[in-house]
């Protein structure tokens, strides 16, 4: 998996056009919608800790899991900036190993499609299941098909802004389902020049299919499956594929 080791400083610049207060409504919906009314979350893959804090805001008891040390440094800075108490757990996801158990999971903005193999998503799966209080409730995006070949694809995209600029390559690899996203980032610095920072991503995508039936191998059960932060169905042209998943 890819650490974000040099996107850190910028990832939520790149960031700015999400509103993460109404990712966490949709989110938190979604759990109400099967009765969910816990008080413990983890927040899985977390970040620089924006779900984490949203989640705080709303009075929540929130732990923030990430396997990047950068990451975690920029969330520890914002939350406690924001006047709350950070705890943030620097853990691999397929190698999850709490002290406690939450009565929901959220692993926001397609983190599980960096897993690159089926085995991969059942280790987290499984690990995720042990981390669930009974009946506990697991949420999740990914990207979908369409998003990674046919949106992504094999298309670049270029922005330039006052505080930094990017330039962002992708191929489609079909046979394995896998997109591969070259970025190069250029962010001035006080001397007016650019330094550039280089990130190499992949993520894979899988079939609705395949999540029900690694769910089911690990003790967990797909409630739901819906589209695009609506409460419905994926379509051919979804781009984000939301999962509501329970402990069994």
């Amino acid at each position: 998996m890819e650490s974000y080791c040099e996107l850190a400083g910028v990832y939520d610049r790149l960031m700015s056009h999400v509103d993460f207060s109404k990712v966490t409504d949709y989110y938190l919906r979604a759990a109400k919608r099967f009765d969910w009314q816990g008080q413990r979350i983890l927040d899985l893959a977390c970040g620089t800790g924006t779900i984490t804090l949203e989640l705080m805001k709303r009075g929540f008891a929130v732990t923030g899991v990430d396997q990047s040390q950068e990451m975690l440094a920029m969330a520890d800075e914002k939350i406690y900036a924001a006047g709350f108490q950070p705890d943030l757990i620097n853990q691999n996801m397929m190698k999850l190993n709490l002290s406690e158990q939450y009565e929901l999971v959220i692993s926001a903005f397609d983190s599980l499609n960096y897993l690159l193999s089926e085995r991969e998503l059942e280790k987290t799966f499984s690990r995720v299941q042990q981390s669930l209080a009974p009946g506990g409730l697991f949420l999740f995006d990914l990207h979908s098909e369409h998003k990674l070949k046919v949106v992504f694809g094999d298309q670049t995209f270029t922005y330039s802004g006052d505080d930094y600029a990017y330039i962002w390559r992708n191929r489609y690899q079909v046979d394995r389902g896998v997109s591969h996203m070259m970025l190069d980032i250029f962010i001035p610095n006080a001397e007016g020049m650019y330094q550039r920072v280089q990130e190499y991503h992949r993520e894979r995508y899988y079939s609705i299919d395949t999540i029900t039936a690694l769910c089911k191998k690990t003790g967990l059960k797909v409630l739901a499956v819906y589209g695009d932060q609506k409460f419905r169905k994926p379509g051919p042209n979804t781009e984000r594929i939301y999962f509501v998943v329970k402990r069994r």
